[in-house]
């Protein structure tokens, strides 16, 4: 087995809560495509300098096994989950591959021996806080995988935002969910740095060609799914195929609640200059986001 007989192809990049449980899911049910069957590997975003789970962050086995660091004592809980997880839906080959992925020395070939049992079909990740890289990681990726094709889906910030602030108090994030409280959540830098498609995309294409990214659009999910996927089929390689009833089914949605006006009304200011610069740059469904913005922006909420 060569080296490059198990470089990834793709990799998914988020952004964060813009369908990409719903792309990773159904990537997996093409006859050509593999995935890991962990949908997030975290593995270029492992540094504690970032804002996303850094159960990684120790190298050494030993170190997760015995450290009592918060990101150590999350890893063992984290193993013990997915060894479960994996052997009820993945039985003997979901065992091995994760023991691979939580016993291993975590550098560059560790990586790689996660897709060997991709070899001779197109293969790709997705951990959506790839998002948030700075320009020295995005550059290793670059350099380990020149010829990698990079997808990225995003989505109307204020609706992303207000799916974050959603899907964090379902999860008991919150101790209430007052205004005080969304607006100091949004504001996090965690949260800016998610939001910030055009810092993303600028980083990605210093390290790669236009060619190689794929920028599509959330929206596409609900008004035309069949259609987006068949680009990103095509995008990596790929044969269109009979869809299944799948592609409908929307997964991770955060809870069903209106947005407060004066919250809708804060992050339309917040992020108005943001959809404004990215509907410029792609125009499309941004076009109709920088719309909606200028008509919340209108009412001038009080």
């Amino acid at each position: 087995m060569k080296r490059f007989d198990i470089i990834p192809d793709f990799l998914g990049i988020g952004a964060n809560r813009s369908g990409s449980t719903w792309l990773w899911r159904n990537l997996k049910e093409h006859p050509d495509i593999w995935m890991p069957p962990k949908k997030e590997i975290h593995y270029f975003d492992r540094s504690r300098i970032y804002p996303s789970p850094s159960h990684l962050a120790s190298k050494h086995f030993l170190s997760r096994l015995l450290g009592r660091e918060a990101h150590n004592v999350a890893y063992r809980k984290k193993f013990l989950h997915d060894l479960i997880s994996s052997g009820y839906h993945y039985k003997w080959k979901g065992i091995r591959w994760t023991l691979r992925y939580y016993l291993g020395t975590y550098d560059d070939d560790w990586y790689l021996s996660l897709f060997r049992e991709g070899m001779g079909k197109v293969k790709g990740e997705i951990t959506p806080s790839y998002s948030i890289l700075d320009y020295k990681d995005v550059e290793q990726i670059k350099c380990l995988m020149p010829n990698l094709k990079i997808i990225f889906i995003i989505r109307n910030p204020i609706d992303r935002a207000w799916s974050q602030i959603r899907y964090a108090s379902s999860r008991g994030i919150f101790k209430g969910i007052s205004l005080v409280e969304m607006k100091k959540f949004v504001d996090d830098p965690n949260q800016v740095l998610r939001g910030d498609y055009i810092r993303t995309i600028n980083i990605w294409r210093t390290c790669f060609s236009k060619e190689q990214i794929f920028i599509g659009f959330y929206d596409e999910i609900s008004r035309s799914p069949e259609n987006l996927l068949r680009n990103i089929f095509e995008f990596i390689g790929v044969d269109t195929v009979k869809f299944t009833d799948k592609i409908y089914n929307r997964i991770n949605t955060s809870p069903d609640k209106e947005i407060p006006e004066k919250l809708k009304f804060d992050l339309a200011e917040k992020y108005y200059e943001q959809i404004k610069q990215v509907s410029n740059m792609l125009g499309g469904d941004a076009e109709s986001w920088l719309k909606q913005a200028e008509k919340i922006l209108e009412n001038n909420y009080e």
